[in-house]
């Protein structure tokens, strides 16, 4: 007992050491974990080696990935460019409507009480850059040893993942190996209904939110609606990211047949946009994510914003298949210790969430 709570210590205190690297990690062991289902195919169905169909859809995944990049890249720096070209005209538009008295209900309110003022242009714009440079320096460090942790671990975790499963059942006697590898197979389709929740609700916000934009005359609004979804799975980031790219749609092109300004239009896209942001995430995400992890809606809301709000948007994209595994894990133990058997005679890894009827409890 107590050289394993000196191992248990020991651990504790290694991954305390690496934190700094953790998510990188994470996010490459997804990343592997997505990818593994399509290496399985291509190697069932060719006479390819494991590491051979490993390599190709690495190379492919990293080709679509550059290609994607080299295809948004340049319409963002497009669409920044525009949108520093509007500033000027946004500003004079942003004055005015804050100098300007509105009547409301018979009561005259100047907007300038309530809303700030837009503070004014630095002469030297290079000045904030220059005292900031050594924290800039350090920032594009870590983000590009992080982007090549997630590439290397990415491979590695995709050619030898599989051999992880293994390890870790020779670790327990041969008594409880049996049920090691039937508890490994459920934490297996804890995960997959995870992410195939992941997917469904990515489908239903790209949906909602393109029906939205084609209502009010949105240009690409299919586009922008499926971005979102595509986003959808990143709390924070994607959510930016889509509102900006919404808003800026909105405030280039105008509406097709709506009869408002651009400006206007633009925070109508944006208000528009904060309520389905607040459906998706009360509403439409607890519901899609309970069902197929066997969470009450009400619970899956509560630990994925209690999750982002503490610890940012990776710990709320993985506390849902996290806590559920716990249970999975944790009720295989107390059963151990009442001495019930583990699982149901014959029960298919999949119910994970079985309900016991026969065994005294």
């Amino acid at each position: 007992m107590i050289a394993f709570l000196g191992i248990a210590v020991a651990l504790v205190g290694m991954l305390w050491y690496f934190r700094g690297v953790l998510s990188p990690v994470v996010i490459a062991a997804i990343f592997a974990y997505v990818l593994h289902p399509a290496v399985d195919i291509l190697v069932s169905r060719t006479r390819l080696s494991y590491q051979m169909g490993v390599l190709i859809v690495y190379v492919v995944s990293l080709i679509v990935v550059a290609a994607l990049l080299a295809w948004l890249t340049p319409v963002m720096i497009q669409q920044i460019g525009i949108l520093l070209n509007e500033m000027e005209t946004l500003q004079s538009l942003y004055v005015e409507f804050i100098s300007k008295p509105i009547v409301l209900f018979g009561e005259t309110v100047l907007p300038a009480l309530f809303l700030p003022p837009l503070p004014e242009s630095s002469t030297n714009l290079l000045t904030p850059v220059l005292e900031n440079v050594g924290a800039i320096v350090e920032g594009v460090t870590k983000n590009f040893l992080s982007t090549m942790i997630i590439l290397v671990g990415t491979y590695y975790f995709l050619a030898d993942g599989h051999k992880i499963q293994a390890w870790v059942v020779r670790l327990a006697p041969a008594d409880h190996r049996e049920d090691l590898e039937h508890l490994y197979a459920q934490l297996g389709h804890v995960w997959a209904d995870y992410l195939r929740s992941q997917l469904v609700f990515m489908f239903v916000v790209g949906l909602v939110d393109s029906i939205v934009w084609l209502a009010i005359g949105l240009p690409g609004a299919i586009v922008l609606g499926f971005l979102t979804g595509l986003t959808s799975f990143v709390h924070e980031i994607g959510a930016i990211v889509s509102g900006i790219l919404s808003v800026l749609a909105a405030l280039i092109g105008g509406s097709s047949f709506l009869p408002m300004s651009n400006f206007w239009f633009a925070v109508l896209v944006f208000i528009l946009y904060m309520i389905l942001t607040a459906i998706k995430n009360i509403w439409i995400r607890p519901i899609v994510v309970g069902r197929h992890v066997h969470l009450h809606a009400g619970i899956v809301f509560v630990v994925v914003i209690a999750a982002l709000i503490f610890h940012g948007a990776l710990a709320a994209f993985l506390v849902v298949p996290v806590l559920v595994s716990m249970l999975v894990i944790g009720r295989y133990l107390r059963r151990r210790i009442l001495g019930l058997p583990p699982f149901p005679e014959g029960a298919d890894p999949s119910a994970y969430f079985f309900v016991p009827v026969q065994d005294g409890e």
